[in-house]
């Protein structure tokens, strides 16, 4: 021990370690401990780990043969609705998003997402979460785009932080449609709308030609859309959209609870917003308040008029929802 410099724990603890690796062995003459062979020890000790890898490699392949051989028999007993054959309308929720989670896992490339007013629906963003990270640590590039409100969302901030640090991109748009999600633009997940007596499904569609057209639509937004750093809300630079954008609904005569969900506000701060917008504008309608952003150039992107300086400040700040007008 004087000789190596180090304390009697230390030695134990280092032949200890040496044993666990199959270096050190009690001989066969009785003397305490020998130096084995590198190459006798690798055989020794990662032996049965090789053994256990490959007997768990085969049980794998015969429970994924099994399943495989059920998924006929599956399809044929479940009660949906197939307009075409690679269409299928999916009414459970649930079914939906273990159908999704599966996809995801087979995706190999890409996948895009489009989700609208995560804030409201905590389920969405916990399963959203759920998927999309482990497709990122497989190296699979994603893409989601989300409307400026939730900017001002905290658990929307919680999950683009750390799918950002995965590698993951992420904008926001003032407006932007339902619910989508494509992998490697050949497998659709479109939203269906509830009916009574039901929560709503989707429709999951493999066409070509519907992947190719929805992944097109994607690009077309996601180019106008805006970089989203979660560590700061920065609601601020996507005010002058999110204003633009409500000049523009309230000029085309759209109702106030029309327009607070289109741009995923509560109606009670849309409104505020629009009386403010008003009164800047001297208007006396909705429709006149639209007209003569039209005539001043408000409507135009923010190259040309800035149309947050229209407005009162805070009809850029974000306010927690309401669940009503």
């Amino acid at each position: 021990m004087d000789a190596l410099g180090i304390s009697p724990a230390e030695l134990a603890r280092c032949r200890e370690e040496l044993r666990a690796l199959g270096l050190l062995s009690p001989a066969a003459d009785g003397t305490p401990l020998v130096a084995v062979h590198p190459e006798v020890a690798e055989a020794v000790v990662c032996g049965p780990i090789e053994r256990d890898i490959h007997e768990r490699k085969e049980h794998m392949a015969r429970v994924r043969g099994q399943l495989h051989a059920l998924v006929p028999v599956y399809r044929g007993s479940t009660d949906t609705s197939r307009p075409t054959q690679d269409t299928r309308t999916i009414a459970d929720p649930g079914e939906v998003r273990r159908e999704l989670a599966a996809a995801a896992r087979r995706c190999l490339h890409e996948a895009v997402v489009i989700q609208p007013g995560t804030g409201r629906d905590t389920d969405a963003a916990l399963h959203l979460r759920d998927w999309s990270l482990p497709l990122l640590r497989r190296g699979v590039r994603l893409r989601v785009l989300y409307q400026h409100a939730e900017r001002a969302n905290l658990a929307t901030r919680a999950y683009v932080v750390r799918a950002a640090e995965a590698g993951a991109e992420v904008r926001t748009s003032a407006e932007i449609c339902e619910y989508v999600v494509v992998l490697d633009r050949s497998v659709v997940f479109l939203p269906q709308a509830p009916t009574e007596g039901t929560a709503g499904g989707a429709a999951m569609v493999t066409n070509a030609t519907v992947a190719g057209f929805v992944q097109r639509r994607f690009e077309d937004v996601w180019m106008v859309g805006q970089p989203f750093e979660a560590r700061e809300a920065q609601y601020e630079k996507v005010a002058g959209d999110v204003n633009r954008t409500m000049l523009q609904l309230m000029g085309a005569g759209l109702k106030d609870e029309v327009i607070a969900r289109r741009l995923a506000i509560s109606t009670r701060t849309c409104r505020r917003y629009m009386k403010a917008a008003m009164a800047q504008l001297g208007a006396v309608s909705r429709f006149q308040a639209g007209a003569r952003a039209a005539q001043l150039g408000l409507l135009r992107g923010p190259a040309v008029v800035d149309a947050e300086a229209a407005l009162p400040a805070t009809a850029g700040t974000a306010e927690p929802r309401d669940s009503g007008p």
